[in-house]
């Protein structure tokens, strides 16, 4: 019956710190944070995304990270596990090892019906260990079905990585909404 309360470094966790936000107000290929906001500062990151919409129905909406700032992108193992919010009898169904890390999959263009996301990177300093990336998102669909997505993955690299991007996986582009850099410390 003790109410306790217990200081966040003492578990390992810690302050988000704004990094950078980019507003989408047109269509871009990706969002990208290159080593300027992504480096050896700091080991833990996390990239919040919200209203986000693509160019057509039907796309899926994915993060890649990089060991050369961009130049090339390791290979990847993504997973995510879906839920459907609103139907009497919601549906459940889960998609592996993709080649990249997806946030939802076949995303509404509509600027009223978006995806909205919450991804952590851990340890992307490190040069013995791969970087693993979990996270959760909300996605309205092209036909507006609404879903809740847990959503995990790595890059295949024991080596740092000093780049992520969000992009069109399914090819064109994001066309609205912002996505925010924190980085945990």
């Amino acid at each position: 019956g003790v109410l306790k309360r217990l200081d966040a470094s003492l578990i390992g966790g810690g302050s988000l710190n704004l990094v950078k936000t980019t507003a989408i107000t047109s269509g871009v290929s990706e969002v990208a944070f290159n080593s300027t906001y992504t480096n050896s500062t700091y080991n833990n990151y996390m990239l919040i995304g919200r209203g986000l919409s693509t160019s057509a129905d039907n796309k899926d909406i994915g993060i890649k990270m990089s060991v050369d700032n961009g130049s090339n992108f390791a290979t990847h193992v993504g997973f995510r596990l879906v839920h459907q919010i609103n139907a009497s009898s919601p549906s459940y169904g889960a998609s592996g090892n993709l080649s990249y890390i997806p946030i939802g999959s076949d995303e509404e263009a509509d600027n009223d019906d978006n995806s909205n996301f919450k991804m952590t990177f851990y340890d992307l300093n490190s040069d013995n260990a791969r970087k693993f990336v979990v996270g959760e998102a909300t996605v309205v669909n092209q036909n507006g079905d609404i879903y809740f997505y847990h959503i995990g993955g790595c890059i295949v690299s024991t080596s740092a990585v000093n780049y992520i991007k969000v992009y069109n996986n399914s090819g064109g582009n994001l066309d609205d909404g912002s996505i925010s850099l924190y980085r945990i410390g």
